[in-house]
Protein backbone atom coordinates (compact mmCIF):
# COMPACT_ATOMS: atom_id res chain seq x y z
CA UNK A 1 0.00 0.00 0.00
CA UNK A 2 1.79 3.37 -0.95
CA UNK A 3 2.55 5.85 1.61
CA UNK A 4 0.61 9.07 2.12
CA UNK A 5 3.70 11.16 0.32
CA UNK A 6 4.70 8.83 -2.52
CA UNK A 7 2.68 11.19 -4.83
CA UNK A 8 3.92 12.46 -8.30
CA UNK A 9 6.57 15.30 -7.71
CA UNK A 10 7.30 17.15 -11.03
CA UNK A 11 10.69 18.85 -9.46
CA UNK A 12 11.66 15.54 -8.54
CA UNK A 13 11.29 13.62 -11.68
CA UNK A 14 13.09 16.70 -13.63
CA UNK A 15 16.22 16.74 -11.26
CA UNK A 16 16.77 12.98 -11.77
CA UNK A 17 16.67 13.77 -15.56
CA UNK A 18 18.86 17.16 -15.11
CA UNK A 19 21.41 14.22 -13.48
CA UNK A 20 21.15 11.90 -16.40
CA UNK A 21 21.82 14.48 -18.64
CA UNK A 22 24.97 15.92 -17.00
CA UNK A 23 26.57 11.97 -16.91
CA UNK A 24 28.25 12.28 -20.16
CA UNK A 25 30.31 15.21 -19.32
CA UNK A 26 31.25 14.11 -15.88
CA UNK A 27 32.14 10.42 -17.24
CA UNK A 28 34.55 11.05 -19.48
CA UNK A 29 36.42 13.05 -17.69
CA UNK A 30 40.41 12.79 -16.61
CA UNK A 31 40.82 11.72 -12.96
CA UNK A 32 42.67 15.17 -12.12
CA UNK A 33 39.46 17.03 -13.20
CA UNK A 34 36.65 14.64 -11.25
CA UNK A 35 36.85 17.07 -7.97
CA UNK A 36 36.12 19.75 -10.36
CA UNK A 37 33.17 18.11 -11.15
CA UNK A 38 32.39 16.95 -7.33
CA UNK A 39 32.31 20.63 -6.88
CA UNK A 40 30.59 21.83 -9.19
CA UNK A 41 27.14 19.15 -8.08
CA UNK A 42 27.98 19.60 -5.18
CA UNK A 43 26.19 23.85 -5.70
CA UNK A 44 22.61 21.67 -6.40
CA UNK A 45 22.21 20.50 -2.42
CA UNK A 46 22.59 24.24 -1.04
CA UNK A 47 19.93 25.24 -3.43
CA UNK A 48 17.55 22.86 -3.26
CA UNK A 49 17.67 22.98 0.69
CA UNK A 50 17.69 27.07 0.04
CA UNK A 51 21.08 27.28 2.38
CA UNK A 52 21.79 30.76 0.88
CA UNK A 53 25.29 30.79 2.92
CA UNK A 54 26.02 27.49 2.03
CA UNK A 55 25.45 28.32 -1.67
CA UNK A 56 27.95 30.81 -1.25
CA UNK A 57 31.23 29.28 0.32
CA UNK A 58 30.43 26.71 -2.15
CA UNK A 59 30.43 28.67 -5.15
CA UNK A 60 33.39 30.58 -3.76
CA UNK A 61 35.09 26.96 -3.11
CA UNK A 62 34.18 26.36 -6.80
CA UNK A 63 36.02 29.67 -8.64
CA UNK A 64 38.84 28.92 -6.17
CA UNK A 65 39.42 25.96 -7.51
CA UNK A 66 38.78 26.82 -11.04
CA UNK A 67 40.88 29.52 -10.92
CA UNK A 68 43.82 27.46 -9.42
CA UNK A 69 43.24 24.45 -12.01
CA UNK A 70 43.64 27.73 -15.12
CA UNK A 71 46.87 28.28 -13.60
CA UNK A 72 48.10 24.87 -13.79
CA UNK A 73 46.79 24.52 -17.32
CA UNK A 74 48.54 28.09 -17.70
CA UNK A 75 51.81 26.95 -16.30
CA UNK A 76 51.48 23.45 -18.90
CA UNK A 77 50.99 25.91 -21.91
CA UNK A 78 53.45 28.34 -20.98
CA UNK A 79 55.84 24.98 -20.74
CA UNK A 80 54.76 23.24 -23.67
CA UNK A 81 55.35 25.90 -25.84
CA UNK A 82 59.00 26.30 -24.92
CA UNK A 83 59.24 22.77 -25.18
CA UNK A 84 57.33 22.93 -28.57
CA UNK A 85 59.96 25.86 -29.63
CA UNK A 86 62.96 24.14 -28.83
CA UNK A 87 61.66 20.58 -31.17
CA UNK A 88 61.21 23.27 -34.02
CA UNK A 89 64.72 24.26 -33.37
CA UNK A 90 66.10 21.36 -33.27
CA UNK A 91 64.03 19.61 -35.92
CA UNK A 92 65.01 22.59 -38.38
CA UNK A 93 68.93 22.11 -37.75
CA UNK A 94 68.61 18.56 -38.23
CA UNK A 95 66.50 18.97 -41.27
CA UNK A 96 69.61 21.37 -42.30
CA UNK A 97 71.94 18.55 -42.14
CA UNK A 98 69.74 15.86 -43.37
CA UNK A 99 68.99 17.74 -46.53
CA UNK A 100 72.43 18.69 -47.36
CA UNK A 101 73.43 14.88 -47.00
CA UNK A 102 70.27 14.62 -49.45
CA UNK A 103 71.94 16.68 -51.48
CA UNK A 104 75.18 15.22 -51.60
CA UNK A 105 76.94 12.49 -53.96
CA UNK A 106 77.34 10.10 -50.87
CA UNK A 107 73.53 10.09 -50.29
CA UNK A 108 72.89 6.21 -51.10
CA UNK A 109 76.38 5.18 -49.22
CA UNK A 110 74.68 7.00 -46.09
CA UNK A 111 71.14 5.56 -46.68
CA UNK A 112 72.64 2.02 -47.12
CA UNK A 113 74.75 2.47 -43.81
CA UNK A 114 72.27 3.89 -41.80
CA UNK A 115 69.63 0.64 -42.54
CA UNK A 116 72.27 -1.51 -41.61
CA UNK A 117 72.96 -0.23 -38.30
CA UNK A 118 69.47 -0.49 -37.88
CA UNK A 119 68.81 -3.66 -38.65
CA UNK A 120 71.96 -4.92 -36.52
CA UNK A 121 70.76 -2.86 -33.38
CA UNK A 122 67.80 -5.50 -33.10
CA UNK A 123 65.27 -2.76 -31.56
CA UNK A 124 63.10 -5.39 -29.76
CA UNK A 125 66.14 -6.13 -27.96
CA UNK A 126 66.55 -2.49 -26.68
CA UNK A 127 62.92 -2.08 -25.56
CA UNK A 128 62.87 -5.08 -23.34
CA UNK A 129 65.58 -3.99 -21.63
CA UNK A 130 63.96 -0.81 -21.28
CA UNK A 131 60.48 -2.14 -19.98
CA UNK A 132 62.54 -4.50 -17.97
CA UNK A 133 64.15 -0.74 -16.16
CA UNK A 134 60.86 0.61 -15.69
CA UNK A 135 58.90 -1.97 -14.24
CA UNK A 136 61.86 -2.05 -11.89
CA UNK A 137 61.76 1.64 -11.18
CA UNK A 138 57.80 1.67 -10.30
CA UNK A 139 57.26 -1.75 -9.04
CA UNK A 140 54.78 -2.46 -10.97
CA UNK A 141 54.40 -5.17 -13.43
CA UNK A 142 53.14 -4.24 -16.81
CA UNK A 143 50.23 -6.17 -18.29
CA UNK A 144 50.47 -8.52 -21.46
CA UNK A 145 48.48 -6.37 -23.73
CA UNK A 146 50.61 -3.61 -23.47
CA UNK A 147 53.34 -5.51 -24.24
CA UNK A 148 52.21 -6.67 -27.11
CA UNK A 149 50.82 -3.16 -28.22
CA UNK A 150 54.31 -1.71 -28.06
CA UNK A 151 56.45 -5.01 -29.54
CA UNK A 152 53.92 -4.79 -32.13
CA UNK A 153 54.53 -0.85 -32.78
CA UNK A 154 58.56 -1.88 -33.35
CA UNK A 155 58.04 -5.14 -35.63
CA UNK A 156 59.43 -4.93 -38.92
CA UNK A 157 60.69 -1.27 -38.10
CA UNK A 158 63.87 -1.34 -39.97
CA UNK A 159 61.64 -2.06 -43.09
CA UNK A 160 59.05 0.35 -42.27
CA UNK A 161 61.59 2.84 -41.90
CA UNK A 162 62.93 3.55 -45.66
CA UNK A 163 66.33 5.87 -45.40
CA UNK A 164 66.84 5.94 -49.35
CA UNK A 165 62.98 7.15 -49.42
CA UNK A 166 63.34 9.93 -47.03
CA UNK A 167 66.53 11.22 -48.41
CA UNK A 168 64.98 11.53 -52.43
CA UNK A 169 62.00 13.29 -50.50
CA UNK A 170 64.10 15.93 -48.65
CA UNK A 171 66.46 15.85 -52.16
CA UNK A 172 63.08 17.39 -53.82
CA UNK A 173 62.22 19.73 -51.23
CA UNK A 174 59.56 17.95 -49.46
CA UNK A 175 59.63 18.48 -45.53
CA UNK A 176 56.00 16.40 -45.12
CA UNK A 177 56.24 12.90 -43.38
CA UNK A 178 59.41 12.24 -43.56
CA UNK A 179 60.33 9.04 -41.87
CA UNK A 180 63.88 10.21 -40.64
CA UNK A 181 62.86 13.94 -38.95
CA UNK A 182 59.68 12.30 -37.32
CA UNK A 183 61.84 11.74 -34.08
CA UNK A 184 62.37 15.06 -34.18
CA UNK A 185 59.46 17.02 -34.68
CA UNK A 186 57.29 18.46 -31.88
CA UNK A 187 55.11 16.66 -30.55
CA UNK A 188 51.43 16.20 -32.13
CA UNK A 189 49.77 19.40 -32.00
CA UNK A 190 46.39 17.79 -31.89
CA UNK A 191 46.66 15.50 -29.61
CA UNK A 192 48.01 18.68 -27.28
CA UNK A 193 44.53 20.41 -28.35
CA UNK A 194 42.40 17.52 -27.13
CA UNK A 195 44.25 17.70 -23.75
CA UNK A 196 44.15 21.56 -23.37
CA UNK A 197 40.26 21.88 -24.82
CA UNK A 198 39.35 18.95 -22.00
CA UNK A 199 40.94 20.61 -19.15
CA UNK A 200 39.51 24.00 -20.19
CA UNK A 201 35.90 22.99 -20.59
CA UNK A 202 36.25 21.38 -17.15
CA UNK A 203 37.83 24.79 -15.38
CA UNK A 204 35.36 27.35 -17.08
CA UNK A 205 32.95 24.81 -16.24
CA UNK A 206 33.75 25.51 -12.49
CA UNK A 207 34.27 28.76 -12.92
CA UNK A 208 31.07 29.52 -14.69
CA UNK A 209 28.95 27.55 -12.47
CA UNK A 210 30.53 29.22 -9.18
CA UNK A 211 29.90 32.78 -10.83
CA UNK A 212 26.24 31.58 -11.45
CA UNK A 213 25.62 30.23 -7.71
CA UNK A 214 27.53 33.17 -6.16
CA UNK A 215 25.14 35.73 -7.56
CA UNK A 216 21.74 33.26 -6.61
CA UNK A 217 23.00 33.52 -3.14
CA UNK A 218 23.91 36.53 -2.91
CA UNK A 219 20.29 37.62 -4.55
CA UNK A 220 18.26 35.48 -2.09
CA UNK A 221 20.61 36.36 0.85
CA UNK A 222 20.12 40.44 0.18
CA UNK A 223 16.15 39.74 -0.26
CA UNK A 224 16.06 38.84 3.60
CA UNK A 225 18.17 42.11 4.44
CA UNK A 226 17.00 44.73 5.90
CA UNK A 227 18.55 47.12 3.24
CA UNK A 228 16.72 45.03 0.71
CA UNK A 229 13.04 46.21 2.55
CA UNK A 230 13.91 49.81 2.56
CA UNK A 231 10.88 51.77 1.65
CA UNK A 232 10.73 53.07 -2.19
CA UNK A 233 10.11 56.17 -3.48
CA UNK A 234 10.25 57.60 -6.91
CA UNK A 235 12.84 59.31 -6.89
CA UNK A 236 15.05 56.02 -5.92
CA UNK A 237 14.45 55.32 -9.56
CA UNK A 238 16.82 58.03 -11.01
CA UNK A 239 19.69 55.89 -7.97
CA UNK A 240 19.20 52.29 -9.63
CA UNK A 241 19.57 53.96 -12.94
CA UNK A 242 22.55 55.41 -12.07
CA UNK A 243 23.83 51.71 -10.56
CA UNK A 244 22.51 50.10 -13.52
CA UNK A 245 24.77 52.31 -15.61
CA UNK A 246 27.68 52.33 -14.42
CA UNK A 247 27.93 48.67 -14.38
CA UNK A 248 27.13 48.34 -17.57
CA UNK A 249 29.90 51.08 -18.52
CA UNK A 250 32.19 48.62 -16.88
CA UNK A 251 31.28 45.59 -18.95
CA UNK A 252 31.46 47.52 -22.42
CA UNK A 253 34.77 49.23 -21.16
CA UNK A 254 36.29 45.47 -20.13
CA UNK A 255 35.13 44.04 -23.33
CA UNK A 256 36.71 47.37 -25.33
CA UNK A 257 39.75 46.51 -23.85
CA UNK A 258 39.36 42.91 -25.02
CA UNK A 259 38.85 44.02 -28.62
CA UNK A 260 41.44 46.99 -28.88
CA UNK A 261 44.18 43.84 -27.89
CA UNK A 262 42.34 41.31 -30.73
CA UNK A 263 42.68 44.07 -33.14
CA UNK A 264 46.28 45.06 -32.38
CA UNK A 265 47.06 40.75 -32.46
CA UNK A 266 48.84 40.73 -29.29
CA UNK A 267 48.57 37.70 -27.50
CA UNK A 268 50.15 38.31 -24.38
CA UNK A 269 47.76 41.74 -23.78
CA UNK A 270 44.81 39.90 -24.87
CA UNK A 271 44.97 37.43 -21.94
CA UNK A 272 46.15 40.39 -19.68
CA UNK A 273 42.94 42.37 -20.83
CA UNK A 274 40.77 39.04 -20.42
CA UNK A 275 42.01 38.31 -16.66
CA UNK A 276 41.86 41.80 -15.35
CA UNK A 277 38.06 42.22 -17.12
CA UNK A 278 37.41 38.63 -15.75
CA UNK A 279 38.75 39.86 -11.57
CA UNK A 280 36.70 42.98 -12.17
CA UNK A 281 33.42 40.58 -12.88
CA UNK A 282 34.08 38.66 -9.66
CA UNK A 283 34.67 42.11 -7.82
CA UNK A 284 31.68 43.98 -9.14
CA UNK A 285 28.75 41.48 -9.83
CA UNK A 286 27.98 39.87 -6.17
CA UNK A 287 27.06 43.64 -4.98
CA UNK A 288 25.12 44.50 -8.28
CA UNK A 289 23.07 41.19 -7.91
CA UNK A 290 22.62 42.48 -4.38
CA UNK A 291 20.96 45.62 -5.87
CA UNK A 292 18.51 43.53 -7.81
CA UNK A 293 17.46 42.35 -4.78
CA UNK A 294 16.14 45.77 -3.44
CA UNK A 295 14.57 46.50 -6.36
CA UNK A 296 12.67 43.29 -6.45
CA UNK A 297 11.30 43.94 -2.72
CA UNK A 298 10.38 47.26 -4.09
CA UNK A 299 8.37 46.35 -7.03
CA UNK A 300 5.97 43.79 -4.70
CA UNK A 301 5.59 46.92 -2.45
CA UNK A 302 5.03 49.11 -5.27
CA UNK A 303 2.40 46.32 -6.66
CA UNK A 304 0.60 45.82 -2.75
CA UNK A 305 0.57 49.71 -2.85
CA UNK A 306 -1.06 49.77 -6.15
CA UNK A 307 1.32 52.07 -7.62
CA UNK A 308 1.15 49.84 -10.96
CA UNK A 309 2.88 52.19 -13.59
CA UNK A 310 5.88 52.89 -11.18
CA UNK A 311 6.36 48.89 -10.88
CA UNK A 312 6.40 48.53 -14.52
CA UNK A 313 9.16 51.48 -14.56
CA UNK A 314 10.71 49.47 -11.87
CA UNK A 315 10.46 45.94 -13.39
CA UNK A 316 12.00 47.50 -17.32
CA UNK A 317 15.19 48.85 -15.20
CA UNK A 318 15.28 45.13 -13.30
CA UNK A 319 14.95 43.12 -16.92
CA UNK A 320 18.03 45.19 -17.49
CA UNK A 321 20.02 44.55 -14.95
CA UNK A 322 19.54 41.14 -14.77
CA UNK A 323 20.49 40.86 -19.17
CA UNK A 324 23.44 42.41 -17.60
CA UNK A 325 24.19 39.97 -15.04
CA UNK A 326 23.99 37.04 -17.26
CA UNK A 327 26.01 39.33 -20.13
CA UNK A 328 28.91 39.18 -17.22
CA UNK A 329 28.53 35.21 -16.24
CA UNK A 330 29.42 34.93 -20.07
CA UNK A 331 31.96 37.85 -20.40
CA UNK A 332 33.68 36.24 -17.26
CA UNK A 333 33.37 32.55 -18.96
CA UNK A 334 34.38 33.92 -22.54
CA UNK A 335 37.16 35.65 -20.68
CA UNK A 336 39.30 32.35 -19.39
CA UNK A 337 38.27 30.81 -23.13
CA UNK A 338 39.63 33.26 -25.10
CA UNK A 339 43.12 33.26 -22.69
CA UNK A 340 42.57 29.69 -23.26
CA UNK A 341 42.39 30.08 -26.80
CA UNK A 342 45.21 32.67 -27.65
CA UNK A 343 47.76 29.24 -27.12
CA UNK A 344 49.12 27.63 -30.25
CA UNK A 345 47.72 24.45 -29.70
CA UNK A 346 43.83 25.93 -29.42
CA UNK A 347 42.21 24.59 -32.31
CA UNK A 348 38.32 25.67 -31.42
CA UNK A 349 36.82 27.11 -34.98
CA UNK A 350 35.21 30.03 -33.18
CA UNK A 351 38.35 31.34 -31.26
CA UNK A 352 39.89 31.12 -35.48
CA UNK A 353 37.38 32.34 -36.63
CA UNK A 354 37.10 35.69 -33.96
CA UNK A 355 41.03 35.96 -34.56
CA UNK A 356 40.59 36.20 -38.01
CA UNK A 357 37.51 38.10 -38.56
CA UNK A 358 38.38 40.80 -35.72
CA UNK A 359 39.52 43.52 -38.33
CA UNK A 360 36.15 43.53 -40.05
CA UNK A 361 33.89 43.32 -36.70
CA UNK A 362 31.90 46.34 -35.63
CA UNK A 363 32.22 46.57 -31.93
CA UNK A 364 28.54 45.81 -31.38
CA UNK A 365 25.68 45.56 -33.29
CA UNK A 366 21.79 46.40 -32.76
CA UNK A 367 19.81 43.63 -31.86
CA UNK A 368 16.14 42.89 -33.55
CA UNK A 369 13.95 44.90 -31.59
CA UNK A 370 9.47 45.32 -31.94
CA UNK A 371 6.96 48.26 -31.96
CA UNK A 372 6.25 48.65 -28.28
CA UNK A 373 2.81 47.68 -27.75
CA UNK A 374 0.93 47.60 -24.45
CA UNK A 375 -1.02 45.14 -22.72
CA UNK A 376 -4.24 46.22 -23.20
CA UNK A 377 -3.72 47.15 -27.02
CA UNK A 378 -1.78 44.30 -28.14
CA UNK A 379 -5.90 43.23 -29.52
CA UNK A 380 -5.61 45.64 -32.48
CA UNK A 381 -2.15 44.72 -33.96
CA UNK A 382 -1.77 43.60 -37.05
CA UNK A 383 -1.64 39.94 -37.73
CA UNK A 384 2.11 38.95 -38.26
CA UNK A 385 3.34 42.52 -37.18
CA UNK A 386 6.60 42.48 -34.93
CA UNK A 387 5.65 43.58 -31.97
CA UNK A 388 7.94 44.00 -28.59
CA UNK A 389 5.58 44.14 -24.84
CA UNK A 390 6.05 44.05 -21.07
CA UNK A 391 4.69 42.79 -18.23
CA UNK A 392 4.59 40.72 -14.76
CA UNK A 393 4.74 36.99 -15.70
CA UNK A 394 0.98 35.86 -14.59
CA UNK A 395 1.74 32.01 -15.61
CA UNK A 396 4.62 30.31 -17.12
CA UNK A 397 5.01 26.35 -18.14
CA UNK A 398 6.75 24.49 -20.73
CA UNK A 399 3.72 21.81 -21.37
CA UNK A 400 3.85 18.64 -23.11
CA UNK A 401 3.50 18.58 -26.78
CA UNK A 402 3.29 15.66 -29.28
CA UNK A 403 5.89 14.96 -30.91
CA UNK A 404 8.25 15.97 -28.05
CA UNK A 405 8.67 19.58 -29.66
CA UNK A 406 9.41 21.66 -26.61
CA UNK A 407 7.77 24.86 -26.63
CA UNK A 408 7.37 27.46 -23.43
CA UNK A 409 3.86 29.15 -22.15
CA UNK A 410 4.08 32.78 -20.80
CA UNK A 411 0.71 34.80 -19.59
CA UNK A 412 1.95 38.41 -19.05
CA UNK A 413 -0.36 40.88 -17.08
CA UNK A 414 -0.44 44.69 -17.18
CA UNK A 415 -1.30 45.95 -13.17
CA UNK A 416 -2.26 48.92 -14.30
CA UNK A 417 -5.16 48.42 -17.03
CA UNK A 418 -4.87 44.22 -15.74
CA UNK A 419 -4.78 43.27 -19.25
CA UNK A 420 -3.37 39.85 -20.10
CA UNK A 421 -1.01 38.59 -22.67
CA UNK A 422 -0.04 35.15 -24.11
CA UNK A 423 3.52 34.69 -25.54
CA UNK A 424 4.62 31.39 -27.11
CA UNK A 425 8.77 30.44 -27.07
CA UNK A 426 10.43 27.79 -29.24
CA UNK A 427 13.06 25.37 -27.70
CA UNK A 428 13.04 26.49 -24.17
CA UNK A 429 12.24 25.20 -20.81
CA UNK A 430 11.46 28.88 -19.36
CA UNK A 431 10.67 27.58 -15.99
CA UNK A 432 14.19 25.96 -16.02
CA UNK A 433 15.78 28.45 -17.34
CA UNK A 434 14.61 30.30 -13.84
CA UNK A 435 11.76 32.65 -15.07
CA UNK A 436 9.44 32.64 -12.58
CA UNK A 437 5.67 33.88 -11.81
CA UNK A 438 5.93 37.43 -10.34
CA UNK A 439 8.89 38.58 -12.33
CA UNK A 440 9.22 41.10 -15.19
CA UNK A 441 9.36 40.20 -18.74
CA UNK A 442 10.12 41.86 -21.90
CA UNK A 443 10.04 39.91 -25.17
CA UNK A 444 10.12 40.72 -29.16
CA UNK A 445 8.17 38.87 -31.48
CA UNK A 446 5.57 37.52 -34.22
CA UNK A 447 1.80 38.44 -32.80
CA UNK A 448 -0.68 35.55 -33.92
CA UNK A 449 -4.29 35.98 -33.68
CA UNK A 450 -4.75 32.23 -33.69
CA UNK A 451 -1.66 30.86 -32.84
CA UNK A 452 -0.88 26.97 -33.31
CA UNK A 453 1.70 27.12 -30.40
CA UNK A 454 -0.81 28.26 -28.05
CA UNK A 455 -4.16 26.45 -28.79
CA UNK A 456 -5.03 28.01 -31.09
CA UNK A 457 -5.27 31.40 -29.10
CA UNK A 458 -3.76 34.88 -29.60
CA UNK A 459 -0.14 35.05 -28.87
CA UNK A 460 3.15 36.92 -29.39
CA UNK A 461 5.80 34.34 -30.81
CA UNK A 462 8.98 34.96 -29.65
CA UNK A 463 11.63 35.96 -32.28
CA UNK A 464 14.30 33.45 -32.54
CA UNK A 465 18.08 35.49 -33.05
CA UNK A 466 19.96 34.86 -35.12
CA UNK A 467 23.02 34.99 -33.25
CA UNK A 468 25.45 32.73 -35.52
CA UNK A 469 24.75 35.53 -38.00
CA UNK A 470 25.13 38.25 -36.14
CA UNK A 471 28.49 37.26 -34.27
CA UNK A 472 29.92 37.60 -37.83
CA UNK A 473 29.75 41.31 -38.30
CA UNK A 474 29.38 41.82 -33.71
CA UNK A 475 32.34 41.70 -31.60
CA UNK A 476 30.31 41.76 -28.87
CA UNK A 477 27.77 38.89 -29.72
CA UNK A 478 30.93 36.70 -30.61
CA UNK A 479 32.24 37.78 -27.78
CA UNK A 480 29.61 36.30 -25.53
CA UNK A 481 29.13 33.17 -27.31
CA UNK A 482 32.21 31.94 -26.78
CA UNK A 483 30.50 30.36 -23.34
CA UNK A 484 28.37 28.90 -25.11
CA UNK A 485 28.93 25.79 -24.01
CA UNK A 486 28.69 26.45 -20.43
CA UNK A 487 26.34 29.54 -20.76
CA UNK A 488 23.79 31.32 -22.66
CA UNK A 489 23.13 35.04 -21.77
CA UNK A 490 19.98 34.56 -24.64
CA UNK A 491 18.29 31.44 -23.58
CA UNK A 492 17.11 29.48 -26.59
CA UNK A 493 18.32 32.59 -28.66
CA UNK A 494 15.17 33.73 -27.97
CA UNK A 495 14.37 37.42 -28.37
CA UNK A 496 12.88 37.52 -24.56
CA UNK A 497 14.66 39.32 -21.30
CA UNK A 498 13.43 38.89 -17.79
CA UNK A 499 14.06 39.59 -14.17
CA UNK A 500 15.55 37.38 -11.24
CA UNK A 501 13.21 36.05 -8.92
CA UNK A 502 13.23 34.82 -5.46
CA UNK A 503 14.09 30.91 -5.46
CA UNK A 504 10.59 29.28 -4.27
CA UNK A 505 10.96 25.43 -3.96
CA UNK A 506 7.22 24.45 -3.82
CA UNK A 507 6.31 20.83 -4.88
CA UNK A 508 4.84 19.97 -8.08
CA UNK A 509 5.74 23.48 -9.67
CA UNK A 510 8.77 24.85 -11.87
CA UNK A 511 7.32 28.21 -11.86
CA UNK A 512 8.73 29.33 -8.84
CA UNK A 513 12.39 28.03 -9.22
CA UNK A 514 14.56 31.76 -9.20
CA UNK A 515 18.10 29.22 -9.56
CA UNK A 516 16.29 26.58 -12.04
CA UNK A 517 19.08 27.20 -14.00
CA UNK A 518 22.01 25.66 -11.96
CA UNK A 519 19.67 22.64 -11.52
CA UNK A 520 18.52 21.96 -15.00
CA UNK A 521 21.33 23.00 -17.14
CA UNK A 522 24.21 20.68 -18.65
CA UNK A 523 27.54 21.13 -17.16
CA UNK A 524 29.12 21.27 -20.41
CA UNK A 525 26.72 21.23 -23.77
CA UNK A 526 28.49 19.57 -26.50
Amino acid sequence: MPMANDRHNTLTDSLKRARFDWLPAYSTQPLELLRLFRETLALQKPILSRSWRQLEGQARLCMGLGYAEYRNLQSQLESSAHINKLHHRMGSEFLFVLRSIAISDDRDQWAKNLKDRLRNKNPAERLNKLLAKAEELTGNKLSEQTLTRLHKKITGLEERLNPQESMVGLANGETKNIDLLKPFLPENEASMAIRVNSTADAVIMCLCRGMQALAQAQFNIALNTDISATEFSKQSISTIKAITENFANQLTMGQKRIYSALLLNEPKRITQACLIFAGDIERQLPQFVGAQAVIHNAIEELLQRGSGGLAEKLGDLAVDAHFLTRTAIASHAACYRLAIGCEDFNTDKDIKALLKNIPSMAFSTPLPNGKNVELSKLKNSSEGEFVEIRGFVEEVSSPAQEGGMLLSHLVLRDPSSKALANAVVRFAHLPHAGVCQGAFCRLSGTYRQHSSLFDGKAAVEVDTLALAEIAESSFEVSFLRLSSRWFHPWRSNSNLYWSLGAHKAEEDTEATLGAAELLFTPLIRQ
